[in-house]
């Protein structure tokens, strides 16, 4: 069974596998198969069924469809249809050279004439880069359908041309376009655009900025007040605040401090210390640990790193 590793939007850096755009009538299909990266197909003309997992669904012109790892997928266009899309394979991270695979394990397959792909057994041990931030939906509508196509043509270009750099201008243009899905599917606060409850939870992330900044924990935040105005326990608002969020209450918090500590650090003129109460936080040993955990750097050093100095 392949062990799953969580990616943070802070660790992200996709590695690109595989770029093609391609064109099909009714008689394209793929039948079911697995793949072992993420793949993102984005449709640019007409429509198509995917199915995935037990799921089928049609999709248009602007859709974005995402394939996870090991996920059962098929795709074939209706009768008399066609249609026309982007498809990039890329990993969150790249894990090394003993975790990678070559791009022959998808182009070169005869999809027209197989029932079924055969699976590669040896990539089935491949961990799988889970998101830790974020749910990637099965498929969104992009309302900005030229930016993410002119992303897409990016990708393919620099794919089929390699210049010098293109690996990390690739990772760029991925990078944009995951930014772009973010945006239609979450709010600028990180909550799900499709979270049934999003007021009560966008109420208590401005408790939590207005008290990011002072000595107040989650638990001293009204959320038990909110969570009562909207007819539930605190307890069960928590639940809520993570299915739309992704993080837990403690753990946004935490992320709101960290971001005014940067600020902080950026402007100068405080101690460490001093950023650390500022932000509410009394053990400066606890704050330097968890400063250290979600930002990669002590904050002495990341403030020194700003200004040149040495640590």
């Amino acid at each position: 069974m392949a062990s799953t590793i969580g990616v943070s939007l802070l660790q992200l850096a996709p590695y690109v596998r595989h770029v093609h755009y391609n064109e099909g009538d009714e008689h394209y299909r793929v039948p079911r198969r697995v793949i072992y990266d993420y793949e993102f197909i984005y449709l640019t003309r007409g429509s198509a069924l995917f199915t995935l997992g037990d799921e089928e669904f049609l999709l248009r012109a602007g859709d974005l469809h995402v394939i996870p790892p090991f996920t059962v997928n098929a795709c074939r266009v209706p009768k008399g249809g066609s249609f026309s899309y982007y498809a990039c394979h890329f990993d969150p991270l790249y894990m090394g050279e003993d975790q990678d695979f070559s791009d022959e394990i998808y182009v070169g397959v005869d999809y027209a004439n197989l029932p079924e792909v055969p699976v590669q057994e040896e990539l089935l041990e491949r961990p799988v880069l889970g998101f830790t931030d974020f749910e990637l939906p099965s498929y969104v509508h992009c309302s900005a359908a030229h930016k993410v196509t002119g992303r897409f043509a990016d990708l393919q270009g620099l794919f089929s041309e390699r210049p010098f750099g293109y690996q990390a201008r690739m990772r760029a243009c991925l990078l944009d376009i995951i930014g772009l899905l973010l945006e239609e599917t979450h709010t600028a606060e990180g909550i799900k655009q499709d979270s049934p409850h999003k007021a009560m939870i966008a109420e208590m992330i401005g408790l939590m900025r207005h008290g990011s900044g002072s000595g107040e924990q989650a638990s001293e935040i009204d959320i038990e007040g909110v969570a009562r105005s909207y007819g539930m326990t605190a307890k069960y608002a928590r639940t809520l605040f993570k299915q739309a969020t992704g993080l837990s209450l403690t753990r946004y918090l935490a992320t709101l401090r960290m971001e005014r500590a940067k600020e902080l650090l950026r402007r100068g003129g405080l101690s460490i210390a001093e950023v650390a109460a500022e932000c509410g936080y009394d053990d400066l040993h606890y704050f330097s640990r968890l400063f250290k955990k979600l930002e990669g750097l002590p904050p002495r050093a990341y403030g020194d790193s700003l200004r040149g100095t040495p640590s």
